[in-house]
This record gives C-alpha cells, sequence and structure tokens, in this order.
C-alpha cells in the first residue's frame, strides 16, 4: 500500500526532548517502511530541514542534516509544481484546511496514496479518497 509521511512525524523521531514519543514514532516508521510504499514531498524534505536545524534542541549539524535529507530523499518524492500549488488552494477552500495541510493532502492525493500519517488533520477524515490516520492516538 502506498502511504504518505508527514513531516511532523518524521520530526518526533528525530527529537530527543520527547524520547518516549521518538522511540513509538521510531518502531513504528520501521514497521510502516518495512511492509508499505512511502512518499513523501519536497515540503517534507523542506520543513523538516527547517525543524532539524532550527528547532530541535540541540539542533542537528549539516553533516547529520545532509545524511537526513539523502535517507529521506529514497523514498518517492513528489515534486511541488504550480498545477499542485493551485490545486492545493482549490482542496484548502473545499475542505477547510490550513495552506500546509492542502499542500501536504495534495502531495498525497496525486501520489496516489491509501493513507495518510499525521497528527495535523482529523484521525479517519477523508479527503478525496485518502484516509487520514494519526499513529499517535492510542
Amino acid at each position: 500500500m502506498r502511504v504518505f509521511i508527514d513531516t511532523n512525524l518524521w520530526a518526533y523521531r528525530l527529537d530527543r526532548r520527547e524520547a518516549v514519543k521518538s522511540e513509538r514514532v521510531r518502531g513504528w516508521l520501521a514497521e510502516v517502511i518495512a511492509d508499505h510504499e512511502v512518499v513523501i514531498s519536497t515540503q517534507v524534505l523542506i520543513e523538516l530541514r527547517s525543524v532539524a536545524s532550527r528547532k530541535l534542541q540541540p539542533p542537528l549539524g549539516d553533516h547529520q542534516i545532509t545524511a537526513l535529507l539523502q535517507a529521506l530523499a529514497g523514498f518517492e518524492v513528489l515534486g511541488t509544481d504550480a498545477n499542485l500549488i493551485l490545486d492545493a488552494h482549490q482542496l484548502a477552500i473545499r475542505e477547510q484546511l490550513s495552506w500546509f495541510d492542502a499542500l501536504i493532502a495534495e502531495a498525497a492525493i496525486r501520489s496516489r496514496c491509501s493513507l495518510l500519517f499525521s497528527e495535523n488533520f482529523s484521525h479517519g477524515r477523508r479527503i478525496a479518497g485518502l484516509e487520514v490516520v494519526n499513529p499517535l492516538l492510542g
């Protein structure tokens, strides 16, 4: 199954301030990666780079960030283009989504994913055939 993993879940994996959540996400990510085709977007790479260099305490160093981005680039990465932006704008209006959530959802829809893993959307929500799952619930 094709699945899209939102930035926040990758960031939790790296965050040493929340060791329990980080370990939980680490195990969950290992299972998902083993069992599914993982898709991300350029937005995920951009956001994760920002988080890793500015929000993590301590922030990752340049070499660590390079390794992180190279590892994630090994997954299928959907590029953000003008059409995705235009369609995400319409999706944001239609589904009452924030701008950045609409970009993530549109990328997942375009890449023919069945599931979008994120904690930024309502768990169980369906958007154009895409099911949103928050793996941190329960």
